[in-house]
């Protein structure tokens, strides 16, 4: 999925805002996608945000550029956003959009390039402009969910340390062959935009902020681990908060935690096999679903 912005003042994207037409808000997008995003909750702004954007200028002048969404405000008649390019990639030739119109989905039998616009998307932007060689493969992380993680919303989301990585990888697996694209924290899943500076502040924002069930695979190693420990306030925020039902525990041994008592309840792991357990966690996403 991908913000398609087309713009006829040669100078639009040279400021770090904009002002669509309401009108022109999700033309040229299908009908399906226009009534899932049309009313601009507070749900559909968060989920406009997390797609990439491509900047776009009519007729394909000038170079286009690639980026994120950052604001959104309805004014009147008008849709008012502010946005940020990506500097990790290069403009892109126009020249180059046109020859990929067809793939970006831009409908040129219809004219979409000679109007202002808004539209949305069912392309990997990144996956697509990478395998034309105008993304570095890293940034396109193909397979990955698609959209910015400080602003993607989760049902669920993995804490553990990397002794455990391959049961916790099998039972990721199996529930995000159930649930719908980019409803999964798991750490490989995101490794171009976890490769940055204070990954301690943005680590709290998914667990605390962004994530509905934090699941969490206790063991010897989970306490020593610096990454676990950032983590680990973000559930004791939960635990403390009393927010019980938005955390799991499974358990690998009988390693004391701080904060872990031996009243909580806890999944063993080796008693239940990664399938099993992918099938627990899928439960409890169920009930919280059934809570809101």
């Amino acid at each position: 999925m991908y913000n398609l912005l087309v713009s006829g003042n040669d100078t639009a994207w040279d400021l770090p805002a904009y002002e669509f037409p309401r009108s022109r808000f999700l033309e040229y997008t299908v009908e399906s996608m226009r009534d899932a995003h049309g009313d601009l909750s507070t749900k559909v702004v968060a989920d406009l945000k997390s797609y990439p954007a491509l900047f776009l200028y009519e007729q394909y002048e000038k170079t286009a550029l690639v980026g994120y969404i950052r604001d959104i405000k309805e004014r009147g008649n008008s849709i008012y956003i502010e946005y940020e390019f990506d500097q990790d990639i290069d403009p892109v030739p126009g020249e180059r959009i046109k020859e990929l119109a067809s793939q970006l989905q831009i409908d040129e039998f219809r004219g979409e390039q000679y109007r202002t616009h808004w539209a949305l998307k069912r392309v990997d932007l990144l996956g697509l402009l990478s395998t034309n060689g105008l993304v570095s493969p890293a940034l396109a992380n193909e397979g990955a969910p698609v959209g910015r993680l400080e602003e993607m919303k989760f049902k669920v989301a993995f804490s553990f340390p990397g002794e455990l990585r391959e049961y916790v990888e099998q039972v990721s697996n199996a529930i995000k062959a159930t649930l719908p694209p980019g409803s999964v924290f798991y750490d490989n899943d995101f490794v171009a935009q976890l490769a940055r500076p204070n990954l301690d502040t943005l680590l709290q924002t998914v667990y605390l902020k962004n994530s509905d069930l934090i699941v969490v695979f206790l063991s010897k190693d989970y306490e020593t681990k610096m990454w676990c420990g950032i983590e680990w306030r973000a559930v004791r925020s939960f635990i403390n908060s009393r927010s019980d039902e938005t955390v799991m525990f499974f358990r690998a041994d009988d390693a004391s935690i701080p904060g872990v008592f031996a009243h909580d309840g806890y999944v063993d792991m080796a008693r239940f096999p990664a399938e099993q357990s992918s099938q627990f966690v899928l439960e409890r996403i169920r009930l919280l679903r059934k809570e809101s």
